[in-house]
């Protein structure tokens, strides 16, 4: 694949795009009067997001990765992209067939493969980093949707999820949109109280010397 094509696909694993559009599956749920699925996948997102910045900010802030894994952080582009594009498609057909739903989801999870092979062309990441954050965000879709399973859904205004994945794969038509990487480096500099964050060369220099 050219590398045109892998800058265009990472895009859609931008979190100050999908963080919202995580808000607004929540938010559709509750509408449609499904509020205990809209909790549980807030819930189960919600970890998932934590769970990033945590690993990002032991990474940038003291240090704490493996030089053996080529670990600094969990992948956030690989978290919510595969998160949000199961569980919104999965929505979008969670009242249909069983076929139908399975396709659905296996449509988000190839989604969320993509951003994450994405991340090591681009080498924003490791495999390792990239491995832990596919995982993730498989979870955190799957822990709803199985939630759900054997419930009757009734889902209305079905083309809320649907015009949401055709926004978010309009984006990287419209330029790249503003990254969250700088926010987190402030975050952890102030909690560390460090003059600068820790690196990936800084993590297999340190590796080198023992």
């Amino acid at each position: 694949m050219p590398l045109h094509f892998w800058t265009t696909v990472t895009h859609l694993g931008n979190s100050a795009l999908l963080l919202p559009a995580a808000l607004v599956l929540a938010l559709w749920l509750v509408k449609t009067r499904h509020a205990p699925l809209a909790l549980a996948w807030a819930l189960a997102f919600g970890t998932a997001v934590l769970l990033v910045l945590a690993s990002k900010l032991a990474f940038m802030g003291w240090g704490i990765g493996s030089a053996a894994l080529d670990f600094t952080g969990i992948s956030g582009h690989a978290t919510v992209s595969t998160a949000v594009f199961t569980m919104g498609a999965w929505l979008a057909v969670a009242d249909r067939s069983r076929r139908l739903q399975v396709l659905g989801i296996a449509a988000g999870l190839l989604v969320g493969l993509l951003v994450s092979v994405s991340r090591v062309v681009l080498k924003a990441h490791s495999v390792s980093e990239v491995v832990a954050g596919f995982a993730l965000g498989a979870m955190a879709a799957a822990l709803p949707i199985a939630w759900a399973s054997g419930r009757t859904l009734r889902l209305r205004q079905r083309w809320v999820p649907m015009a949401l994945a055709g926004m978010l794969a309009l984006v990287p038509q419209m330029g790249q949109p503003a990254e969250t990487h700088g926010l987190v480096q402030k975050m952890a500099l102030m909690a560390s109280s460090r003059g600068e964050v820790y690196t990936r060369h800084m993590l297999h220099r340190e590796q080198r010397r023992r």
